[in-house]
Formats: structure tokens, sequence, C-alpha cells
């Protein structure tokens, strides 16, 4: 069993400390194959004894064993890490079948397995944190962008206030001016940490801005988010949908609806009577 699959299957009995070790871990795959327990300890703040408990809750004898597995996740990081090498291993293992079905099963896996690591009751907690902000700022980079696009059509027909921490750095800064305390940052990031994320949540820490981060591992930045919804997107090392993650704000969205009804109702009722004007 690989690292990152011990780390998706005890995903929610990981501490809070167990989240920053495995931040670290994660983040620097070429070097932490070669850290210490203590060292890796070191860098996340926590006491030295926590990665050896860390190593043990994932199923590792000790922590030499679990940095042994880390040296054969970074060797099959190094061998192929790029989109191109990620799509030829999937290619390679559906063979002459139907990727269709092949797709269908990964898919219908990762959903299957998505209530183990998002509960409705994180998903309320969510749903509230947006139904009552002032503000929704909301940050992606990459294909994952395409989520944020579907969230700020979803949170605009709920006459919600929206803004996408879109273009280059003058544009983010500018945009970032108006979030504060009421506000909430609602994040979508997944494999490696995009551009401006960090600058991006240390700010919203330092203004008091709530966040939430949907994701499919667990990486902190130096900062706590309010809320993490984090669940795996089919196989770590090959090709990995959106689908998990676009579910994931779907039932948001749906919570909102049932757990907020008496402003997001009528709101939608408004909506209605404005297109049957602007199709007079």
């Amino acid at each position: 069993m690989s690292f990152q699959t011990r780390i998706d299957e005890h995903r929610s009995s990981l501490t809070r400390t167990d989240q920053l070790l495995v931040d670290q871990l994660l983040s620097h795959p070429a070097d932490a194959a070669l850290w210490r327990g203590e060292e890796v300890a070191h860098r996340a703040g926590v006491h030295p004894s926590a990665a050896t408990r860390l190593a043990q809750r994932l199923g590792y004898r000790g922590y030499l064993e679990l940095r042994q597995d880390l040296r054969v996740h970074h060797d099959e990081l190094i061998s192929g890490s790029g989109a191109g090498d990620r799509f030829r291993r999937e290619l390679a293992e559906v063979g002459e079948g139907s990727v269709l079905n092949a797709l269908l099963t990964t898919e219908v896996d990762s959903l299957t397995t998505l209530r183990k690591h998002v509960t409705q009751d994180r998903i309320d907690r969510a749903a509230d944190l947006l139904a009552t902000a002032r503000t929704v700022h909301l940050f992606a980079r990459g294909n994952a962008s395409v989520l944020t696009e579907m969230a700020e059509r979803r949170l605009r027909r709920f006459a919600r206030p929206t803004v996408v921490l879109d273009g280059g750095n003058r544009d983010v800064a500018e945009k970032l001016l108006q979030l504060g305390t009421d506000d909430v940052l609602l994040v979508f990031a997944f494999r490696r940490s995009p551009p401006h994320l960090a600058s991006v949540l240390d700010h919203a820490d330092r203004v008091g801005a709530r966040i939430i981060l949907i994701t499919d591992t667990l990486h902190s930045h130096g900062v706590t988010p309010t809320l993490v919804l984090a669940a795996p997107r089919g196989h770590q090392e090959g090709f990995a949908s959106l689908t998990v993650p676009m579910t994931v704000t779907n039932a948001i969205v749906l919570t909102m609806a049932a757990r907020h009804s008496d402003t997001i109702l009528p709101a939608l009722d408004r909506l209605d009577g404005l297109l049957e004007t602007l199709d007079e």
C-alpha cells in the first residue's frame, strides 16, 4: 500500500498535528524522503514524537518504515510526474479495453468513498458559512477554475455577493482589498499548491476571514482553514477528474437552499421575475 493510499484511507482519523506533518511530507517529496522524524516534526512545529505517532496511525511499524515508503513515492514522482506521464500510465492500465468503462469505474469508486471523507455535518457547516457571509471570495487555478465558475454562478443565483480572485498579481491584490472578517474565502486546490495560494491564505488569515478549502490532499500551507473538505479524486498517481469536488460543491449549494430557504428561495423567485421581464 502506497504512502498516498494510506493517507487517503486514514484521512478521517488524522489529527491536526498529523495534518501538519503530512503537509510537510507531501509539499517536499524530494527532501522528505531523507528527513528524520525529529526533523519533519521540527519543520511542522510539533513535538518530536508526533512523527512516530503519525507513522503508526498510518499502519507503519515506525517512522523509518514510513520514510522508506516516502523514498518509493519520490522515485515514482521523478520517474514520471508530468501530465503526459500520468496519461501514459493511465492509458497503459486501460490497454485495449474501454476508456469509458475504466473512467466510470474510477469515478463510481471515488464517489462511493466520498461519504467516508466528507460528512453531511461538514457540508452543513460550509453551507452556513457561505449563506451568512457578507461576500464570498473564490480562488482556484488551472483546471480547478471551472469549479469557481460553477460555484460563483450558483451563489450569484442565490443573490450572494461574490468576488473571483482571478487574473494577475495586481488583479488579485486589488480584489483582496475587499476581503474582511465578515467574508469567506472558498478555495479549490488539488495535487500541488497553485501560484498565489499561500499569499492569499496568509492575507485571509490576517484579516480574519473564514476559509473553506476543498481539496484532495491535506495541505495547510501554514494557515489553518476554518473548514477543510478533503476527498481523493481517483488514483493519485493517474488521471483525476473534478467529479468529486464538483459533487461536494453541489451538495453545499443544495444544503444552502435547504437550511436557508427563507433567504435563498425568495432570491430565486426574484431571479425568475427578472428573467420574465428581460424576455418581454
